[in-house]
């Protein structure tokens, strides 16, 4: 064992009758471990909700959109083929009008698509009715539903102002009936989108030529940057982005969110790291003798300064390690018996999620070790302002 690290273990906390230096580095350790403790868990929540929400996204717009393109039918056979795609769903947009009951009106956005493939392409959530009338099925979000007041079974009226119907100029209108009614929970998308019948939509936009775009699933594990950056390659011309592009702004407000919880509870550490800092320098003052002595019998002041240093480096290590621990602990505790439970139709989840990744783990220790660091640099700065002749004739 190295002579600096010996001396730091005797000096730790002060010593026998140490007094406040002792109570202040305990102090020190709590603040450290509940700092810890903190920022761990609080990321690991923001990442579980973040986690849902991407699943729910992707589940309902899927992993990759092309748009622009030419000759649809052939170049949607080429994605077809490529490896790692499970299925290609071309599709129409357009905002238009859904009239329910007593004529209660709402304007979202139509999505013309293959229904017989809507339950098998996208994952909705989606509630369906048996014995429905012969006519065309729509399934719209739930909000959606409330407010036209209407459920599974009931007819309902649609029309796209945009295009014109009929020889007067007048948009047409189809009658339809509820198919289906989805709950996704996350990004309005519940009173935003319906879905539509493919040929429903080439009757109502009659401006449009063909489809607007096509959504690609992808098989799971499958790397979505890299498949969007080959089809990028095989059609230059073509507009290709991934569900990350396509909801940017969303995710860069939740990284944001991120950054700021880290920063606002590092605080914590701050606070638990000015304890640290008074702990060594009540120990240097209980111990200023003693390290006169060391100088005098030929220690040099780097290693005073490694003494004090190795000691503040025990300290918070103690509590970097205490709070990582607790965290992760707590972290595998709710994903294993969901101890802590949320109302689901609110959240979309039974349980509050809690997601740590490797990086995470990596930046808080960083964080914690970097203020522990300093702190007791700062206060090795101090230890070597002793002077030996003085510190040896120095009561206690």
């Amino acid at each position: 064992m190295k002579f600096a690290i010996f001396i730091a273990r005797r000096f730790m906390l002060g010593g026998k009758g140490a007094g406040p230096s002792r109570l202040n580095g305990w102090i020190a350790i709590v603040g450290l471990a509940i700092g810890c403790i903190a920022m761990i868990l609080s990321v690991s929540v923001l990442n579980g909700f973040e986690s849902r929400v991407i699943s729910r996204i992707i589940g309902f717009e899927g992993d990759i959109r092309v748009s622009d393109m030419t000759n649809w039918e052939e170049n949607i056979d080429k994605i077809r083929s490529m490896e790692n795609v499970k299925e290609v769903l071309a599709f129409q947009e357009r905002k238009g009008l859904i009239i329910g009951r007593d004529e209660v009106q709402r304007m979202v956005l139509f999505k013309a698509v293959d229904t017989k493939l809507i339950t098998s392409f996208y994952d909705l959530n989606l509630l369906t009715g048996d014995n429905l009338p012969d006519l065309p099925l729509v399934y719209l979000g739930e909000m959606t539903a409330r407010r036209l007041n209407v459920s599974i079974g009931d007819g309902i009226r649609i029309m796209s102002p945009i295009d014109e119907g009929t020889s007067w100029g007048f948009p047409q209108q189809i009658q339809c009936v509820i198919g289906g009614i989805f709950n996704i929970q996350v990004l309005d998308l519940d009173d935003k989108i319906v879905f539509i019948p493919s040929e429903v939509g080439n009757r109502l936009f009659t401006r449009k030529n063909g489809p607007d775009g096509a959504d690609i699933r992808l098989f799971e594990n499958a790397d979505t940057d890299r498949i969007a950056m080959s089809i990028q390659k095989h059609f230059p011309s073509v507009k290709v982005e991934t569900w990350g592009d396509l909801h940017n702004e969303l995710f860069s407000a939740m990284e944001f969110e991120r950054i700021g919880a880290l920063v606002v509870l590092s605080m914590i550490i701050l606070v638990a790291c000015f304890n640290l800092i008074t702990t060594l320098m009540l120990v240097t003052a209980q111990k200023m003798r003693e390290f006169g002595i060391l100088q005098i019998m030929g220690t040099t002041q780097n290693l005073v300064r490694s003494i004090v240093m190795y000691q503040g480096s025990m300290i918070g290590g103690i509590g970097i390690s205490i709070g990582l621990g607790i965290g992760l602990l707590l972290i595998l505790l709710q994903n294993i018996f969901g101890i802590i439970t949320l109302p689901e139709d609110i959240y979309f989840t039974p349980y509050l999620p809690m997601v740590i990744f490797a990086y995470d783990f990596i930046t808080i220790l960083s964080i914690s070790l970097g203020m522990v660091i300093l702190s007791t640099w700062i206060a090795a700065k101090r230890a070597l302002m002793i002077s030996p002749i003085e510190a040896v004739y120095l009561e206690k």
